[in-house]
């Protein structure tokens, strides 16, 4: 059964952000709900460290993350305005396999794309691919945001340019 819900991986990262707010404009578009995971650094965990295999879950309420980091996800959550009925969820082990399991009725998959790749890649492995992979439903993989333009204060006058380059800026100077 598909609810009319947009599943979001999410945490900090410019790309995930991104993927964040992209499922918000398209969740008031089509009058969709949004739920929001966020899987736990292991690091930001209380006492995951002390369990030989992470298992793969979503974390109830009395979930062992950490205060002031909890804090900060909630606060990228909130940049969004969720609307009435959208949630986050604190999650942890595999991202992609977390995700793929928490949108397995939902509408839409949206996930952010990091960039892995090479040795990253192969050590870290990437959700996105493993969504894309996997997911029962389609899945938006939302690209790392383009770098903003380098602000004209700091670049030279196209004319200066053309006359070091030995380009001429006006028909028939030699520069």
């Amino acid at each position: 059964m598909t609810t009319n819900e947009i599943v979001v991986g999410f945490d900090v990262s410019p790309p995930a952000l991104a993927a964040l707010a992209w499922a918000a404009s398209q969740a008031r578009a089509t009058g969709c709900t949004v739920r929001a995971v966020h899987i736990v650094d292991w690091a930001r965990a209380q006492n995951l460290y002390t369990v030989p295999v992470v298992e793969d879950r979503v974390y109830a309420e009395d979930d062992p993350v950490d205060a002031e980091y909890h804090r900060q996800i909630e606060e990228a959550f909130a940049s969004v305005g969720p609307d009435l009925g959208w949630s986050l969820h604190f999650g942890q082990g595999h991202a992609g396999r977390v995700l793929v399991d928490q949108s397995r009725d939902a509408r839409l998959l949206v996930v952010g794309s990091r960039e892995h790749v090479g040795l990253e890649r192969m050590l870290v492995g990437s959700a996105s691919h493993y969504c894309v992979s996997h997911a029962k439903c389609p899945v938006v993989v939302v690209p790392v945001p383009a770098p903003k333009p380098e602000s004209t204060r700091h670049r030279r006058p196209a004319s200066r340019q053309g006359r070091r380059s030995g380009v001429s800026s006006t028909p028939g100077s030699t520069g």
